[in-house]
């Protein structure tokens, strides 16, 4: 099959070749790091998956795939929900594996498979829901990203997050639904040509942060909750108002409700970003409500093993620890202790009578 290699085919071709180099620095980047977990599994997946978009999305392949367009739909989805695991490990440190991390691959292979085999208008039904599905992923990649932007104290990570909420995830939903609506031949070469082009300016810009040596964001503890701290770059200054934060933390700042970075700095007279570089660099916490949480969960402990407190409701103990409901408060315990705080008590409560 003989291809006509035209000016913006070659501007195309030559943006490809880039945009797969870039990528590829950016595998080798997550392979070379020397604590490899999951969000260093997940950024190699994107990127594999990113190589192979590339390579389909070509005008030459996409002729060529014409007939068995269920190949390039299933790797453009497929790259899509590697995103998703990518932006989860990347701006939550607790991220793990789970069995609701694979639903969105679950619910894809039927949509799929109705895309691309059923008869008639039902292909157009399953196309559109594959759609909504993606529409919803979009909205949970924006929300991940975002979702601790506020009490974020990696500087970089916050930085970061708008401008990859807001490009890389409508530029792939955009590519995925242009190419499941069948285009003329002169279209789908601009469109080819657009999609190079803006994946190759944002492969650019991610491989130059990436590389710009940010190593906050790859840290990663076993709880994800507390790291080594670096007050190498704390002033004398700095370290007295640590002294600060930390003796309001410790004369029960912490149980105050919704208690945020913002509101901390106010009743401490610290400008908020000090404050995020104190509590990071001098404590060595990535996040805000984990500073606040180690406090808290430290008193449920004391609280929970006091035999005078025995009868008093777990829920009882949450609200008056700053917790708006039960939930959270259940769920930052087991992160921290291992065991829900019903357990913690009966287990200390025990040991208590048998002394």
């Amino acid at each position: 099959m003989a291809i006509e290699l035209t000016t913006a085919g070659f501007i195309d071709l030559i943006l490809r070749g880039g945009t797969f180099g870039i990528l590829l620095l950016i595998i080798i980047r997550f392979v070379q790091r020397p604590e490899f977990g999951s969000l260093c599994a997940t950024g190699i997946l994107f990127g594999i998956t990113g190589l192979v978009e590339i390579i389909l999305n070509s005008p030459p392949m996409l002729e060529v795939l014409a007939p068995a367009d269920f190949v390039a739909i299933g790797f453009q989805q497929f790259h899509f929900i590697a995103l998703w695991w990518f932006i989860q490990a990347l701006f939550d440190d607790r991220f793990r594996w789970r069995l609701t991390s694979f639903l969105p691959l679950t619910a894809s292979i039927p949509l799929i498979a109705g895309a691309s085999f059923a008869p008639g208008d039902a292909r157009w039904w399953f196309t559109m829901a594959l759609v909504a599905l993606n529409v919803a992923l979009l909205g949970l990649i924006i929300h991940t990203a975002l979702r601790h932007r506020s009490s974020d104290l990696i500087d970089d990570r916050r930085n970061f997050s708008l401008a990859l909420a807001f490009t890389v995830p409508p530029f792939t939903l955009f590519v995925f639904a242009t190419g499941l609506i069948s285009l003329d031949a002169p279209l789908v070469s601009a469109l080819c040509l657009v999609y190079s082009s803006v994946y190759f300016l944002l492969a650019l810009g991610f491989s130059y942060w990436l590389t710009s040596l940010k190593e906050g964001l790859f840290e990663r503890t076993d709880n994800g909750l507390r790291s080594r701290p670096d007050s190498s770059e704390l002033s004398g200054a700095d370290r007295l108002e640590l002294e600060r934060v930390i003796k309001a933390m410790d004369g029960g700042l912490y149980l105050e409700p919704g208690l945020t970075i913002g509101s901390l700095a106010g009743k401490l007279r610290i400008p908020e970003h000090r404050l995020r570089k104190l509590i990071n660099r001098g404590l060595g916490y990535r996040n805000f409500a984990a500073f606040v949480n180690d406090y808290r969960i430290a008193e449920a402990k004391r609280r929970l093993s006091d035999p005078e407190l025995a009868r008093e409701q777990i829920i009882q103990h949450a609200f008056s620890l700053g917790y708006a409901s039960l939930a959270p408060f259940n769920r930052a315990f087991r992160e921290r202790v291992g065991v829900s705080p019903t357990e913690f008590r009966e287990t200390a409560l025990g040991a208590s009578v048998t002394h």
